[in-house]
């Protein structure tokens, strides 16, 4: 087992807590100093690294955890040590697991990636519906306005018939037993 020797900013990024959580935890014991040249060094294996670090995840009142988790990443500002020691942490992550879990694990991540694929074709074909919705109801209204156009047409000419009849009716020869011939 590997023990890291960390400096207090890369305890901090590294098992995402604050500096005074840090300094906390090194006031009741639950982190190991050590006087390194520059001041302080936490000394901690891996696994105690990622069991913190893991339990700061979950956490839902760990700021630093917030952070991560909006950002997807911490701060860049520690040395290539830190990073390679991080990557040490990523490496050994499963470290300790039963095969079963992880072929588990990898089994649900398949699963998940098969459900994310269904979404996208759902998603295509839903925005193909939508698109056909469009494209018919422009139609709709296109024959719906062709429509009022061609009633129009027939109320004239509907009009026009009636003021032929009227005109008709005005040329007709009066006579007959209406004004006074029987």
């Amino acid at each position: 087992m590997q023990n890291l020797k960390i400096s207090i900013q890369e305890a901090q990024e590294l098992l995402l807590m604050s500096q005074s959580s840090v300094y906390a935890w090194i006031d009741k014991g639950k982190l190991q100093t050590i006087d390194g040249p520059s001041g302080k060094l936490i000394v901690i294996s891996n696994q105690e690294a990622n069991q913190i670090r893991e339990l700061n995840l979950k956490s839902k009142r760990n700021k630093a955890s917030k952070q991560l988790n909006a950002t997807g990443s911490t701060t860049n500002s520690g040395s290539n040590n830190f990073q390679e020691e991080t990557e040490i942490l990523k490496e050994n992550a499963f470290e300790g697991m039963p095969q079963s879990f992880t072929a588990k694990l990898i089994s649900e991540l398949k699963e998940l990636a098969l459900e994310a694929g269904k979404y996208k074709q759902l998603e295509i074909i839903r925005n193909e519906e939508k698109e056909n919705t469009k494209y018919w109801q422009e139609k709709f209204f296109e024959a719906d306005h062709a429509l009022v156009e061609k009633n129009y047409e027939i109320e004239a000419l509907k009009r026009q018939i009636e003021e032929l009849k009227t005109a008709q009716e005005a040329k007709k020869p009066r006579g007959g037993w209406l004004f006074g011939k029987r």
